[in-house]
């Protein structure tokens, strides 16, 4: 009897010490905060792949481009709180990367049990923050490593990880645009991308109007073809007109008729005009030193490294 006791009593005792530790694993090991950790680690250490293999992690309808590797900068985290309320796990993310740090709450709820007695995890909301991307200037530009086009520039919605920070910047031989950093929290947000011409661009610009307005000179009529400027005369020329530029227009650049096109708007400048004049009332000659003002507009292309220009006007609405 004594046998039978103790054997009674060593099961019930190793009932208690196996239940003990499932409670103990399901409160820890296998807890909603346990899965939160390893969602993370694996989003900080960029493995996406796993993370939206995840249940619960939808990013049906956004584009989803920028749920890449590369575009994901790295970070550091620490959960902060756990909270449940009618089955639902709330559980806030504090996050670092650099000078950017936030807060986002992960929604995780019970999706199934494993081996009968651990359960299983999986997101009550889909971990992911819709971000709507718009770009002036440009469609081209860099989030993080990965190199994106905006189609036109208008917003493209993307999907992108909680909790995510992103780094948008535009950086090549003509343009170039401030970085701007998001943090993705969950929910929607915005930005809206600034890229403009670099300092090499409007020095190339600069260049290529200088040398557009001197052609422009070297034609000896009283309105040259394709060109800003020109002066009308009631007497009759007596000599092939001489044009120079006495004041050469700074450029100034601005978006043309859609994104990725540009203008040269706006540069006011003058040119002086040398002819001689006979006059239709007493036949005598003259000659006439004239400043004509004017202002330049051009489309702007591109042939290779090359910045050139093609008129925006008809040069005789720029003539004065």
């Amino acid at each position: 009897m004594r046998i039978v006791i103790g054997w009674v009593g060593a099961v019930v005792v190793l009932a208690g010490s196996i239940i003990a530790g499932v409670a103990i694993a399901n409160a820890t090991v296998f807890s909603a905060s346990a899965f939160a950790r390893d969602y993370l680690t694996s989003l900080a250490d960029g493995r996406v792949d796993e993370v939206l293999a995840l249940p619960g992690v939808d990013a049906e309808g956004l584009d989803q481009r920028m749920l890449d590797p590369l575009a994901l900068d790295t970070f550091s985290w620490e959960l902060v709180g756990d909270t449940e309320d009618d089955g639902v796990h709330r559980v806030t993310v504090a996050f670092t990367s650099g000078s950017t740090s936030g807060r986002a709450t992960l929604h995780i709820e019970r999706v199934g049990t494993r081996l009968a007695l651990f359960p299983e995890w999986g997101f009550a909301r889909s971990p992911i923050t819709a971000l709507s991307v718009t770009t002036t200037g440009d469609e081209r530009l860099a989030v993080g490593r990965l190199p994106l086009e905006i189609a036109d520039g208008a917003p493209a919605v993307f999907a992108t990880l909680t909790p995510g920070v992103y780094r948008f910047a535009h950086d090549s031989e003509f343009l170039t645009a401030d970085e701007v950093t998001i943090a993705a929290v969950g929910g929607e947000t915005s930005v809206e991308i600034d890229i403009v011409p670099s300092a090499t661009f409007l020095d190339a610009a600069q260049e290529a109007l200088a040398d557009a307005l001197a052609a422009c000179a070297d034609q000896h009529v009283l309105f040259p073809t394709g060109c800003p400027f020109g002066y009308a005369i009631e007497n009759r020329v007596a000599s092939e007109p001489e044009w120079t530029i006495s004041q050469l227009p700074r450029v100034r650049l601005a978006p043309h008729e859609h994104v990725g096109s540009w203008a040269l708007i706006g540069a006011d400048g003058v040119a002086h005009l040398r002819v001689d004049v006979q006059s239709l009332f007493d036949g005598s000659v003259s000659t006439l030193e004239q400043d004509v003002p004017f202002s330049a507009a051009y489309r702007v292309g591109f042939d290779g490294s090359a910045v050139v220009l093609a008129p925006a006007v008809d040069s005789a609405d720029s003539a004065g």
